[in-house]
């Protein structure tokens, strides 16, 4: 009877990325480094102004001045591109976020609340067209476990603030609290489903969301 053949689950990557959405290696030396930067910025660039769809890996090798052999000895396909833009900007995001949070004063919940709204709408503002352009991108590019933990590592600060406020809701499961509250906001100040419409601008956007949460507080 011929030996069963069992098969072993691939090991996790070491960034936590799927393989197929890596890069294929690792800049190691100054140059190498300056070449995939130069690759990611002609990227974003070409992100910008034609969308996911219209993004080419040969455009790409065209406006960062590399052969075509060099951008692909990196990324494999332009969805490894984007994810890699999605990455570091998410990088970014969460940096800025716990700086934020550092800085806040706890007692008023709903101040805090109303600022880590606002503090999430000013990072966008300051990524400018990029962020619209990586938003409209994610659907396309899959749903990657990096992004997730880096929204489960800020969610964190929020936990901590509701468990400070524990004496409003003795009862309460504030591990759910958290889950709604994240994912409503992380949903509607990152186009979770639909974009925003253009007649929608950050003050309304933060308005709606912060009577939102405090509505749902208030309930509780």
């Amino acid at each position: 009877m011929p030996a069963t053949r069992i098969r072993r689950r691939p090991k996790p990557s070491a960034t936590g990325l799927p393989g197929r959405l890596k890069p294929r290696k690792s800049p190691k030396q100054s140059r190498s480094r300056e070449l995939v930067d130069a690759i990611v910025e002609a990227a974003s660039r070409i992100l910008v102004s034609r969308g996911f769809d219209g993004l080419t890996m040969q455009e790409v090798a065209t406006v960062a001045g590399v052969s075509p052999g060099s951008l692909y000895q990196y990324f494999p396909d332009k969805v490894s591109l984007v994810t890699q833009i999605i990455e570091a900007q998410s990088q970014r995001e969460l940096k800025f976020q716990l700086e934020h949070m550092a800085t806040l004063e706890l007692s008023n919940l709903e101040s805090v609340v109303a600022a880590l709204v606002r503090s999430t709408l000013a990072f966008q503002r300051s990524e400018g067209p990029l962020m619209r352009a990586t938003l409209s991108a994610m659907p396309l590019v899959g749903h990657h476990p990096l992004l997730v933990e880096r929204v489960r590592q800020a969610s964190k600060g929020l936990r901590g603030l509701l468990e400070a406020h524990r004496d409003r809701w003795p009862k309460t499961d504030l591990e759910l609290v958290t889950h709604v509250l994240v994912n409503a906001i992380h949903s509607l100040t990152h186009d979770g489903i639909f974009p925003r419409p253009p007649t929608l601008d950050d003050e309304k956007l933060a308005t709606e969301i912060i009577r939102l949460v405090c509505s749902y507080l208030a309930a509780l």
